[in-house]
């Protein structure tokens, strides 16, 4: 029996990892046009979509199908899976997946990784050198509860306008950023998009 490390699309691995997860795709919809992530828009069409359209980009998270089938196909060849989502702060996708868990337990593991992008790559490629060591799910599952609260995420940003626009930060912090003119940093607290500093 395997283990199968199951991210959704939110979760950025380096390359050389990246044949090593199923991804269940977020939706992204500009308007009336909706791209399966990673699937039908990659990120550099993604960003030249953000600076053209004249409507703010929208996701939508997985149905708890779309979930359900990644878990069949990996129990029906008779593995283990350990799922690693985006926030549940952030997105309903660790809800979904959390759904679609309770037919296969024992079996499905859903981890909600409390970060993003890079943080829950980082976590994702953490738990297939687990599984490459052979660790069974169940005990991935435990280590990385632990571990993901040892994850900081820091980025710099030229504006806060599109992290306002989309709800991540409040009207308030995008003010007082724009107001002094300074390049914020953000992070990742408690499953929250915040400034600090």
């Amino acid at each position: 029996m395997g283990v199968r490390i199951i991210i959704d699309s939110t979760a950025n691995v380096r390359k050389d990892y990246a044949d090593k997860f199923t991804v269940v795709p977020l939706t992204v919809n500009f308007g009336t046009e909706s791209f399966a992530d990673g699937v039908e828009i990659d990120n550099d069409t993604f960003y030249r979509k953000l600076v053209t359209s004249d409507v703010m980009p929208t996701t939508s998270q997985p149905t708890p199908a779309a979930f359900e089938q990644a878990f069949k196909e990996v129990t029906d060849a008779g593995d283990e899976a350990v799922v690693i989502t985006i926030s549940s702060k952030l997105s309903g996708t660790f809800q979904s997946a959390t759904i679609a868990a309770e037919e296969f337990a024992g079996k499905v593991f859903v981890v909600d990784g409390h970060t993003v992008a890079i943080g829950t790559g980082a976590l994702a490629e953490y738990a297939v050198n687990l599984a490459e060591s052979g660790k069974s799910a169940a005990e991935i599952y435990e280590i990385l509860e632990k571990e993901k609260e040892d994850i900081r995420v820091f980025a710099v940003v030229d504006t806060l306008e599109y992290l306002k626009k989309g709800g991540r930060i409040s009207s308030a912090v995008a003010f007082a950023g724009t107001l002094l003119s300074i390049k914020p940093v953000i992070g990742i607290e408690n499953g929250e998009v915040v400034m600090l500093g």
